[in-house]
């Protein structure tokens, strides 16, 4: 019981200093927060009249709250990366901390670190456009949280897979993120997306966990409808093949550093 307790300490101090890490660099919290707000200010004032049948406003900002969610959890694998070309994991792996606990940490870190982000959006975001239900915003965040762990996780597994092929982390972060995105709802609505892409790319659009929780602000935060839990399951089980991906990836990595010394 006390390894236990001492194992869940040092998770959690590790938690902390890579949280921590993420507001420091102020450089990065500038550039994407006035990306964001370049989004839900702009760019949904000027595409307001161009769909029909639609306030295009209102539809866009819940989706730029989920991109900012999105952008800070990948952020993860930024600081992954980092700490794998400058043997930060050579000194963790030396802490009395299993290979699962450094993982732990810092899924635990990044999906923090993506809720505050989104959070100072969502506040923004509460300014301009009137939430219907405080309440649905507050019920939402542990379901938020958890996809910002699976993206977080997700991000990890690049900048593992990346430091294994020459280091092309951002080359796959933007890949993946500009795929991730473009097949969702988080720009346009469904019943646009169906006349534009085969029906099995709106499969993957219906069941993108960027789609989920971004219908979920609209439907239920912005517009007031009840919830539906069961919808909120579906945001909980598209997100967790991310973070169970993510985790498997950078424990892989981590062993193989401890055998071998290098990725």
């Amino acid at each position: 019981m006390s390894e236990l307790h001492s194992e869940s300490t040092v998770i959690l101090k590790l938690a902390r200093n890579d949280f921590s890490y993420f507001f420091r660099t102020k450089w990065l919290m500038a550039v994407l927060l006035s990306l964001n707000l370049s989004d839900m200010l702009v760019v949904a004032l000027v595409y307001k009249g161009m769909i029909a049948n639609i306030n295009y406003f209102s539809y866009y900002v819940p989706g730029v709250i989920i991109m900012g969610l999105f952008a800070a959890s990948l952020d993860t694998g930024r600081r992954v990366s980092l700490a794998l070309r400058e043997g930060v994991i050579q000194y963790e792996l030396s802490l009395p901390l299993s290979t699962q606990g450094i993982v732990l940490a810092y899924l635990i870190a990044g999906g923090a670190a993506a809720m505050v982000y989104s959070t100072s959006l969502m506040i923004i975001a509460l300014i301009v456009l009137p939430a219907q239900s405080i309440l649905s915003a507050l019920m939402l965040l542990p379901f938020l949280y958890v996809l910002a762990m699976g993206l977080a996780g997700f991000a990890a597994a690049l900048a593992v897979v990346a430091s294994t092929r020459g280091e092309f982390f951002f080359a796959f972060q933007s890949i993946i993120q500009g795929t991730l995105l473009t097949l969702s709802t988080v720009y346009y609505p469904i019943n646009v997306i169906k006349n534009i892409l085969p029906p099995f790319l709106v499969t993957v659009v219906l069941a993108n966990p960027l789609s989920l929780a971004a219908e979920a602000l609209r439907q239920y935060t912005f517009a007031g409808s009840a919830i539906q839990f069961g919808f909120l399951t579906e945001i909980f089980l598209a997100s967790l093949p991310l973070a169970i991906v993510g985790a498997v990836a950078y424990m892989w990595g981590l062993r193989k550093i401890q055998n071998e010394g290098k990725l």
